[in-house]
């Protein structure tokens, strides 16, 4: 069938106003909504929100920075979309308003859900996006070539030379920053006192792998310092000669790159300066070696700046050293710098591949040494001193098992690609013959922890750990709220404010006192409108390990009264005990797992997340929904992450 011009020219005039129609009346229709949101928010949603939120969150009271009474009209309202998305999944959480005073009753939440709902959602920004000086407001730019931090330098150490060397009591502790870690440039500063340390440092460090006299050394600091010198020492006329090789051996190992031009015989002055002296052979490579210790190419994670600003990917050489100290918190090693240098490292599918095998390898535990205890703040067991005569047990011994049952546990999820998931829930831990006694489990372990399997949902996952139990109480007794808070905050991300001022702690019972709960004085606390709000999230969750005393131990009673493990959440919903505790957490195992994926990405990273970040996190959550939350697909997803490859460099001029 064939159609004639005029007849297909009419059909187009035809197809062309219906489709003015339908774009006029989906124009049409998007107004009357957002003209509906706008009228519903004046008439309707406003005065809920003056009744039931402006008390807390007002002109007078800011509760969290939040400030809704300024809030007039819905242009407003449009311009802080996430603010109203935050909003929204606390109302829908039942989390605010809190019980009480200012509750919502079910017709508030109905009415405020039903518009909230409709709100515009935060657009997500681009992927292959990093924050710059021309797409953020307030630039502040990040520290990207950073020292290395006190683990970092230690492994490093460790791995170059195959020998522990201890140098903790040397190098001060790095504080947290970004989100929390001491991977965070900005908070890794060098001051005199660092210099001063590092000369320390290096001085232990070379009096350890390379003394004068070879003789009764032990035989892993034998192969130290055979590996610089050699079995036997060259003679005079080949001592510089050997000295240039042993530069070309070490420079691209200490360095994590390679050499440079006129850099050995830049190093080998030194070697000289010595040697003329009359220093002696290993004296001259030692005063050299020195100088390369105390180099910044050593001492800090150089990112070389190219000619060409703004944003730019990350040369192989880098990339390889921001992958090692991620997955390693040490040096690449010889296999990656070859990828590196070669520019194997360039292809996609090789460097998966070494993403893959980094993880595999039994360094990779320093993800259980450094992230997982600083994520999960079992770095403050030191702080931690449970009462001597209510817990004779606890010792120096007994905590270093606590601390190393999560480092075992959560290297056991990374390193053998296992669910993340058994964060929240598992059927098995690693215990000792302190940590079985202490667990009621069949002693016989011996020293070392071995993986065991779990019967009932007494323990598994992080919440059943005794570090965590003992890092949320007090000397004399547990606290929910602590407890509590601890799973708000670090599992499950939320921010809890800080308690108002004046508020009375909880008194211990009398001698001669009758004993009263700890859940009942706790009440008295959520009758005040300004601890309700917080209260009601935290204390319910904290009530489910209270079968848990200060070290982590079951108990049936205290004071000689029942324990009560059971909480009602804001929601209305009921729980008890540790199963019922898991439940709930498993309930919102995406929240948790979010909160994993944002912590790594921010350690991986070594700054503060910001909104362009947002996107590796969606992505990553999508990946691990696909794939049983395996663990390995988090790691790769960051890896391979736009902002974890490139870097923004800043116009020279702009840096004046």
């Amino acid at each position: 069938m064939t159609f004639s011009s005029s007849t297909q020219r009419s059909g187009m005039r035809h197809l062309n106003r219906m489709m003015s129609w339908v774009l006029i009346a989906y124009c049409l229709s998007t107004f009357a909504a957002r003209a509906d949101l706008a009228s519903d928010y004046r008439d309707k949603i406003r005065p809920l929100f003056k009744k039931h939120c402006y008390d807390c969150h007002g002109k007078e009271k800011k509760k969290g920075d939040i400030d809704l009474e300024r809030i007039a009209d819905f242009d407003q309202v449009k311009a802080e979309e996430e603010l109203w998305q935050n909003i929204f999944e606390k109302v829908q959480a039942y989390e605010m308003p809190p019980k009480g005073k200012y509750e919502l009753g079910f017709e508030g939440w109905q009415k405020a859900m039903a518009w909230l709902r409709e709100l515009p959602k935060p657009k997500n920004p681009d992927c292959d996006q990093i924050a710059s000086d021309r797409n953020a407001n307030f630039y502040r730019g990040y520290v990207m070539s950073r020292r290395l931090n006190r683990a970092e330098y230690a492994n490093t150490v460790r791995d170059l030379f195959g020998l522990v060397i201890p140098l903790a009591d040397l190098l001060p502790a790095d504080g947290g920053g970004g989100e929390g870690f001491d991977t965070t440039g900005s908070a890794l500063f060098t001051s005199a006192l660092h210099i001063e340390n590092y000369l320390a440092a290096t001085d232990r460090i070379l009096e350890t792998v390379l003394p004068d006299n070879g003789s009764r050394l032990s035989k892993e600091r034998l192969a130290a310092r055979v590996a610089i010198v050699g079995k036997s020492l060259p003679s005079k006329r080949e001592s510089r000669l050997h000295a240039a090789k042993i530069l070309d051996q070490w420079i691209p190992k200490l360095f994590r790159r390679p050499i440079q031009e006129n850099e050995v015989e830049r190093y080998l002055g030194l070697f000289d300066r010595a040697w003329q002296r009359g220093d002696g052979y290993v004296s001259s490579v030692r005063l050299m070696f020195k100088s390369l210790l105390l180099s910044p190419h050593f001492v800090f994670l150089v990112e070389p700046e190219p000619e060409e600003r703004g944003v730019q990917p990350l040369g192989s050489i880098q990339l390889a050293s921001r992958l090692s100290y991620f997955l390693w918190s040490s040096a690449p090693d010889a296999q990656l710098m070859v990828a590196a240098t070669s520019g194997q490292l360039n292809d996609p599918n090789i460097y998966r591949e070494q993403v893959h095998r980094l993880l595999a390898d039994p360094k990779s535990k320093a993800l259980g040494e450094r992230f997982a205890a600083q994520w999960l703040e079992i770095e403050r067991l030191d702080e931690v001193s449970p009462d001597r005569t209510q817990y004779p047990e606890f010792d120096n011994s007994l905590k270093h098992s606590m601390e190393q049952e999560v480092i075992a546990f959560v290297n056991h999820i990374f390193g053998n690609n296992r669910s993340l998931l058994e964060l929240i829930d598992s059927d098995y831990t690693f215990v000792n013959n302190r940590l079985a006694v202490l667990y009621g489990l069949p002693a016989g372990q011996g020293e070392e922890l071995q993986l065991v399997k779990l019967e009932g949902k007494q323990r598994g996952g992080v919440t059943g750990f005794a570090a965590v139990h003992t890092l949320t109480s007090f000397p004399f007794r547990t606290s929910p709220v602590l407890r509590g808070r601890w799973m708000l905050e670090t599992l499950l991300g939320d921010k809890i404010p800080p308690p108002p001022p004046n508020v009375p702690a909880l008194e211990s019972s009398k001698k001669d006192a009758k004993p009263v709960s700890i859940r009942a004085q706790l009440e008295l606390h959520r009758q005040q409108a300004d601890c309700a709000a917080c209260h009601n999230k935290m204390d319910p969750l904290g009530f489910g390990m209270e079968h848990y005393d200060v070290l982590g131990r079951w108990r049936e009673t205290e004071q000689g009264l029942a324990i009560d493990a059971s909480g009602t959440l804001p929601s209305g919903q009921t729980f008890r005990g540790p199963e019922g505790l898991k439940l709930v957490l498993m309930a919102r195992k995406d929240d948790i797992i979010k909160q994993v994926a944002r912590k790594l990405t921010g350690y991986a990273y070594g700054r503060e997340l910001n909104h362009f970040d947002n996107c590796v996190i969606d992505r990553a959550m999508t990946a691990l929904k696909n794939n049983h939350y395996q663990s390995s697909v988090l790691v790769e997803e960051i890896a391979l992450s736009f902002p974890f490859r490139h870097r923004f460099y800043p116009k020279k001029d702009a840096e004046q």
